[in-house]
């Protein structure tokens, strides 16, 4: 979530609305507490406390970074909620996020379709685009290509990167009522990807890496994904580790290269590098041989329902009871 602390903190203070407190002032007392000076962390701590909303999302917003405070998803999701009920956009959005990506517990498909459609509802292009991808998936309520288009649309129209995005994918795949137009589905993945969408940056790498409305180039394909694994997207990280481990795209194999992308992307839970990560240890490649790495691996992969790396799980375990039997 460190990423995502992040971008939610640089929203915020980006949007720089005003409180009780004058605009400049609301403004300055955030970025003090943002850097840990305790008069601001307990002016900003009693203001919420109060019922101010504003300092209400600003206490979220302290608590989702760490910044000056222990971070916690699940207390920055109090503060957050408590806002977003009276309203607060950037609150319901956040909030929708929280719900949405967070582990255990706190994930909630349900209230993150909610809240996102909250701050739709109210023009917000970025909970409009996520709102687009929940009802195309189907997550959190029923699939819905049509409104999904409807929201994509509309995100899209404010220049909002995901919402570009997803309706370049629906030119591309003639989907909600869309003729296709790969040239302007090009056009808007493209778009989305200069302006630093992870997504967009891995879809348009695929996209010249077989020639699917572009002149194919493994150049142009390598680049992309370069710029979507440097962004931490977990799926690139994998297709780049596999290219450097078979040596593709006139890139030289490099074992050890593909094993460091494949733990960025195994420690961001994908179950496909985390079995691939299995297989390194188990056979030595990259890394020192190691059985016990390499069944840590599988088993954090099985539980995802990865189904090689369940298998493996259900041979090793099998081999080790044939083994305690011989002793």
């Amino acid at each position: 979530m460190k990423a995502l602390r992040a971008l939610l903190w640089m929203l915020a203070l980006a949007a720089g609305p005003a409180w009780s407190l004058t605009e400049v002032e609301a403004d300055a007392l955030a970025k003090r507490a943002a850097r840990g000076f305790p008069d601001a962390i307990k002016q900003l701590e009693e203001l919420a406390t109060g019922g101010d909303t504003l300092a209400e999302h600003f206490m979220g917003m302290l608590i989702l970074s760490g910044k000056g405070v222990a971070p916690s998803d699940e207390r920055a999701l109090e503060w957050f909620a408590r806002a977003a009920r009276k309203g607060h956009v950037l609150s319901q959005h956040n909030a929708a996020v929280i719900y949405e990506r967070a582990r255990g517990k706190l994930k909630d498909p349900v209230q993150a379709r909610r809240w996102y459609r909250a701050a739709a509802e109210q023009g917000y292009a970025a909970s409009q685009a996520n709102l687009g991808g929940m009802l195309l998936r189907g997550t959190g309520g029923p699939a819905d290509a049509q409104e999904a288009r409807k929201w994509i649309e509309k995100s899209a129209a404010q220049e909002n990167a995901r919402g570009r995005y997803l309706l370049g994918l629906l030119l591309l795949e003639g989907r909600a009522g869309l003729d296709r137009n790969p040239p302007e589905a090009v056009r808007l993945i493209r778009g989305a990807a200069e302006a630093a969408d992870p997504v967009a940056q891995y879809r348009l790498a695929l996209l010249y890496g077989t020639g699917n409305g572009v002149e194919k180039s493994d150049a142009s394909a390598l680049d992309w994904l370069r710029r979507a694994a440097d962004a931490h997207l977990p799926e690139a990280e994998f297709m780049l580790a596999s290219i450097y481990g078979a040596g593709l795209y006139g890139v030289a194999r490099d074992d050890k290269e593909a094993v460091k992308w494949l733990r960025r992307s195994a420690l961001q839970e994908y179950p496909d590098a985390e079995f691939s990560l299995g297989l390194a240890y188990a056979e030595g490649r990259g890394v020192e041989q190691d059985p016990s790495a390499a069944f840590g691996w599988f088993r954090r992969a099985a539980r995802r329902g990865h189904g090689p790396a369940i298998e493996q799980v259900r041979r090793i375990e099998a081999q080790v009871k044939e083994r305690q039997k011989l002793q």
